[in-house]
């Protein structure tokens, strides 16, 4: 993995931070660099100007840079302003062992610190995320951190959760879970966490920032519904239907579909007295089963599914490992099949894994 990086960041410095085609080292990253860097110099709202921020990019990495738009709100530029004090490269290597340190030092609860390290780097979707400059590893460990915090330090939990607000899509069955679970103040805690960084976003970069967001949200939703340049890296149900033809309506239609089963086998499974890691897989497993929109790179977090379900002590099906080794390596096979074959394979072996982790459950619903 570390080879890989290293050859992407050669072939990433022939002129200057890009490839010389205008793919800048760390591709994606000059998104969270260039936003930080006008938050810190009072232009937070300039963010959300696609032709200014554009401009900024290519002022600061190369003429030619190839076009990145910020679309994530300004809770993000508030997570991301430490950035805005670091020179390019810098910033990009604080930003990569951060995510991977984070990881690491959560999933060492559960593995040996060498082991740890390595998972938090060197799975194919950990190596997406490097080469994409995205933010994967901090979402997984926002996520995952907020689980495993969840029964002993219930605020704790509550903040990292509340973070997620920089990308909801992957908190939304966070009540579902909690609510199933009785985790009453971790839930209150969320959302006073989820308050206080969009107020802390409005007094530091102004409601204008969020006016100038609201105005771009709309071309996210168009990206998604006509992006057949990228469904073949995004492994969900709305993907898989508009790569294989579907139209949009008949893609939301069956997107529905997966999200209400998904937070239904979630609620029972967290209603239940399935052991915590379970409980902890399934709503990860679920979660990419809920949203329409996940990208390779997100799916991080289901490293922490694999190792929670691999370690736990109920009886393990015999293709259980199977699928888990499966769910690990899916980054590096659903996406060429799916670009080659117009078939995305990710859900389908999102939802093989989901049953099966939750079939205990799901045999006896009322168990808990």
């Amino acid at each position: 993995g570390l080879l890989l990086l290293a050859a992407d960041a050669w072939l990433h410095t022939s002129h200057g931070v890009t490839d010389g085609q205008g793919e800048q080292l760390g591709r994606d990253f000059v998104n969270y660099w260039a936003g930080a860097h006008l938050a810190a110099e009072g232009q937070g709202a300039n963010v959300y100007d696609i032709d200014g921020f554009l401009h900024y990019q290519r002022t600061h990495t190369a003429p030619d840079a190839k076009f990145k738009w910020y679309g994530y709100p300004p809770v993000t530029l508030l997570l991301s302003l430490p950035l805005g004090a670091m020179a390019f490269i810098p910033a990009l290597a604080f930003w990569f062992v951060a995510g991977w340190l984070a990881c690491a030092a959560l999933l060492a609860r559960s593995l040996d610190w060498r082991m740890a390290l390595l998972a938090g780097i060197a799975t194919p979707a950990s190596l997406m995320n490097a080469l994409s400059g995205q933010n994967g590893q901090f979402s997984a460990a926002l996520l995952a951190g907020g689980i495993l915090f969840l029964a002993r330090r219930a605020w704790l939990a509550g903040l990292l959760f509340g973070c997620l607000s920089y990308k909801p899509h992957l908190a939304v069955l966070l009540p579902v879970a909690l609510a199933a679970g009785r985790h009453g103040r971790a839930m209150l805690a969320t959302g006073l966490s989820a308050l206080a960084l969009t107020a802390a976003s409005l007094l530091l970069f102004g409601p204008q920032s969020w006016t100038a967001f609201l105005h771009n949200a709309p071309l996210n939703a168009r990206l998604l519904e006509q992006g057949d340049s990228f469904w073949h890296r995004m492994p969900t149900i709305f993907s898989m239907l508009r790569l294989a033809g579907g139209t949009v309506s008949l893609a939301y239609a069956a997107q529905l579909v997966s999200a209400l089963a998904a937070a239904i086998v979630t609620a029972l499974v967290w209603r239940s007295g399935a052991s915590s890691a379970r409980k902890s897989a399934v709503l990860i497993l679920a979660t990419f089963l809920v949203t329409p929109y996940a990208w390779d790179y997100d799916l991080v977090a289901l490293t922490f599914a694999v190792v929670w379900l691999a370690l736990d002590e109920q009886p393990h099906n015999p293709w259980e490992r199977n699928i888990l080794a499966l769910v690990i390596v899916m980054p590096m096979i659903a996406s060429p099949i799916a670009a080659a074959a117009h078939l995305q394979t990710g859900p389908l072996i999102l939802w093989t894994a989901l049953l099966l982790a939750a079939r205990h459950v799901l045999k006896q619903p009322a168990s808990g």
